[in-house]
């Protein structure tokens, strides 16, 4: 027997094989192994070792291929070429002494010849391909990214990579393999690829046309709104033309289609909608509640059928305070029956509209809105057939829910009155200016149906009705005017009644202690926020207590009423009715912002605007304004919606950011509507290219990790985590978009009617969620002065430890423990709960 063939013998009987889960294949290295599930498993989220006597699961690639490494000795690379051996009799028979038959039996099947030289595994040119495709389409998704420079750093990879050194090492490598012609040719023909890359993706019209071509990218189409003189140049003369005024329409078919052929989109939608049918005590999502209902009657029960919320309003691409302010009507639509892992995400907010903001109100809504009424109506009548990956071939109509948008937006387009000024102001009762003023209950014999709607509409006298024109969404037939017409907490509260509260609020307090603003500018600025530091309210100037409004954006605004009784309720005299003014708005604040109720939360909604309204006329004498009128309807609206957080604005205007990034990189203002909506589909075809589940199981960020073993922490930690003796805690984890790290309190269960708390100490971090180690607090009782709970330590003996599973948790979002200036320390919920 030669070396070579001894040497290929020891080798082939020493590693170890790995047979994929999927499909039974089987590998003798993790480099091969990885471009198999690349290639053929692209959607596997699920990893099993499938080595003998293992069988442990991962749902992480980086944790799966680690583990083979680690404790199965898995070669990450082949570090020796296994040539093809014609065995003799006599060799079988000296392995036979030394290994039983079946082994050598097991050996001989699953060679390299059905090993990493298959066809169907080393399909190197589509990989590459597909590598390529996903790079430049990673490119192209970055908003800040201008496609100018993405075509600059195709160009300059291609030549980097076709330069001297390559075609040195090329030859280099070729002379070594000049005895293997085969494989010569082989490594050649990649040699050829790797050099001459993106040869489909050279230009910008090749990479559009290829993406287009393969379904991933769906193009803007442009459709005329009127037309209009323009000016021309022709030979030097000046000429006025009649052109077309266009926008950006997406085709939502398409969009909504790609969207839920992405992994597990449809299946995880359909399962989470299935389990609010099934919940009958509380109400979180639109799908729950009346108007929905109402809608999903119209379809047979078999029917997949799944609601698309429309949000219009208007951004300014260009400096607020500059001389050219040329708006850009934007409209996106966004499910409000996504999974809430990841509802929120800005990438599941789709653009459907983009036009110049101007020609809304010169040639109506009608125009404007055009191609998005007919595509509402196709969705709902034809339904698209959608491909899921693991339900197959299913029909799926979408139906418009509701229309989102700030007050001014939702008046605008829907044929409202826009100032606040009118006589007839409200879009959901005809209340008059002077009712409106003191106002602090709904009447339900000024409620807006559909049938007086109708008959406002004939009537057209907006003086008298507060309706301009009819809504062009009722020519979709599942549409009603006004009850599909939604509310705004973010601007109604946040921005509208939390200031006209909080500033009398502090002229009382400072008028009667000087030493009030003081004392609560330097608690503000001292206080540990911890997850919201960044939310953290600025300074209040004295000055500012005359302005209409505080100088804070939402997010701080939210903080700001949040903590302001744990900051000053020391300095607070008792019974001061100001401070009991506070404390209703508060109330308010945690009942809009609850992300599930129960049925009966509508009267405690009434009853505390009720409440705040009479209290407010009294102490500031003033009139209520608009944004307090609306409010009375919440309690209403509350039935007919569910909660009101999942139909706030605040996410969509985090997708302005987005639009606005593209066109600061822009110079040009020459059809910039059509440079932004590319550049936001080209975002969507990355998530196409690159086969993107919406899902978060892959998203866990953690920080330093080391190995522990602490012997108090045993008793309390589950069976499951003692499988693995290596268990890896950290400080800090980003799961699911927040962040947990130690010293943070999380929620835990109700015992005895009251919430229980426990402040993190470290996390172990498992294959697919943390696993948070805490030390319980003792919940003394609900603070109501401060609307908290009132926590403290067990300090007698030693430190408790409990185990909590982020999957067990009573509420995701982590809380912060503060110390009142008078020793108390206490945690304030985010919301009602």
């Amino acid at each position: 027997m030669s070396p070579m063939t001894l040497l290929y013998l020891i080798c082939t009987l020493i590693m170890v094989v790995v047979p994929c889960s999927q499909c039974d294949n089987e590998f003798y290295d993790l480099a091969t192994f990885n471009l198999h599930f690349r290639t053929s498993h692209q959607t596997c989220t699920k990893y099993e070792c499938k080595v003998v006597n293992c069988n442990r699961k991962y749902s992480l690639w980086g944790s799966f291929s680690s583990h083979l490494v680690h404790y199965h000795n898995f070669p990450r690379h082949r570090s020796i070429e296994t040539p093809l051996v014609t065995l003799s009799s006599a060799t079988s028979h000296s392995i036979s002494e030394c290994y039983d038959s079946d082994s050598v039996e097991i050996r001989q099947e699953n060679g390299p010849e059905n090993g990493p030289d298959n066809d169907e595994v080393l399909d190197y040119k589509a990989m590459l391909k597909n590598q390529q495709d996903v790079l430049v389409a990673k490119l192209y998704a970055n908003p800040a990214f201008p496609r100018n420079l993405v075509d600059k750093m195709v160009k300059d990879i291609s030549l980097y990579l076709s330069g001297p050194f390559f075609d040195h090492f090329q030859s280099r490598v070729l002379s070594f393999l000049s005895e293997f012609p085969d494989k010569q040719a082989e490594i050649q023909e990649m040699f050829e690829l790797v050099m001459n890359p993106f040869a489909h993706l050279a230009t910008e019209y090749k990479r559009f046309a290829y993406f287009e071509k393969s379904g991933d990218f769906i193009k803007p189409v442009p459709y005329d709104i009127s037309f209009q003189e323009k000016r021309t140049k022709k030979k030097s003369v000046v000429n006025l033309e009649m052109k077309p005024v266009q926008g950006q329409f997406i085709p939502l078919e398409l969009v909504l289609k790609l969207f839920f052929e992405l992994p597990f989109a449809l299946s995880d939608t359909l399962a989470y909608m299935k389990s609010l049918e099934q919940e009958s005590d509380l109400i979180s999502y639109f799908t729950q509640c009346a108007v929905w209902q109402r809608k999903r009657a119209k379809f047979d029960q078999s029917d997949i059928v799944i609601p698309v919320n429309f949000y219009y309003d208007e951004y300014e691409p260009n400096s607020a305070l500059g001389a050219h302010l040329d708006p850009l009507g934007c409209s996106y639509v966004h499910i409000p029956c996504l999974p809430t892992d990841w509802s929120s995400k800005l990438e599941n907010i789709f653009l459907a509209l983009l036009f110049d903001g101007h020609n809304r109100s010169i040639y109506g809504n009608l125009r404007v809105f055009r191609p998005v009424l007919s595509e509402f109506k196709k969705l709902q009548t034809e339904g698209v057939i959608v491909n899921s990956p693991d339900l197959g071939d299913v029909k799926v109509y979408f139906v418009l829910g509701v229309i989102l948008g700030d007050n001014k937006g939702l008046h605008e387009i829907c044929g409202f009155m826009e100032s606040f000024n009118a006589n007839f102001l409200c879009r959901m009762c005809k209340c008059s200016k002077q009712q409106l003023h003191s106002m602090v209950k709904e009447d339900p014999s000024l409620l807006r149906t559909p049938e007086d709607y109708a008959a406002d509409v004939e009537l057209n006298d907006s003086e008298v009705t507060g309706i301009k024109e009819k809504c062009v969404f009722t020519r979709i037939p599942s549409f009603e005017a006004p009850t599909d017409i939604c509310v705004d907490e973010f601007h109604d509260v946040i921005e509208g009644v939390a200031h006209y509260t909080m500033l009398p609020v502090l002229r009382h307090f400072h008028a009667i202690n000087k030493n009030f603003l003081p004392t609560l500018n330097n608690r503000m600025y001292c206080i540990d926020l911890g997850i919201d530091s960044d939310n953290r309210p600025p300074l209040i100037n004295a000055d500012r207590q005359s302005k209409d409004k505080l100088k804070m954006t939402g997010a701080e605004m939210y903080t700001f009423i949040r903590i302001f009784g744990v900051l000053v309720k020391d300095m607070v005299p008792e019974g001061d009715r100001y401070y009991k003014l506070y404390l209703l708005l508060h109330d308010i604040l945690s009942l809009v912002k609850a992300k599930a109720l129960s049925k009966y939360a509508s009267d405690l909604i009434e009853v505390a605007v009720k409440e705040h309204h009479e209290l407010y006329m009294i102490l500031t004498k003033e009139d209520l304004k608009p944004k307090h009128h609306f409010l009375i309807h919440y309690f209403r609206l509350f039935l007919l919606f569910g909660c009101f957080g999942p139909l706030s604005t605040t996410r969509f205007e985090g997708k302005h950011k987005l639009l606005k990034s593209t066109s600061n990189v822009c110079s040009s203002r020459q059809n910039l509507p059509v440079t932004v909506a590319i550049k936001q589909q080209l975002g969507l075809c990355f998530r196409s290219v690159a086969k993107s589940t919406p899902r978060h199981s892959n998203s866990m960020v953690v920080g330093p990790v080391n190995f522990v073993d602490y012997p108090a922490f045993s008793l309390t930690l589950p069976d499951f985590v003692f499988d693995n003796p290596h268990q890896n805690v950290t400080k800090w984890v980003d799961f699911k978009g927040t962040r947990y790290e130690q010293r943070q309190v999380l929620v835990i269960r109700i015992e005895d009617g009251l919430f229980q708390f426990a402040e993190i100490k470290t996390i172990v971090v498992l294959e697919e969620s943390p696993l948070f180690l805490c030390s319980p607090f003792e919940t003394i009782g609900y603070f109501s002065d401060v609307r908290g709970y009132e926590l403290e330590h067990n300090t007698t003996g030693a430190l408790k430890w409990i185990s909590v599973h982020h999957s067990k948790l009573l509420d995701p979002s982590p809380l912060c423990l503060f110390t009142m200036s008078t020793g108390e320390k206490v945690v304030v919920m985010k919301y009602f709960m």
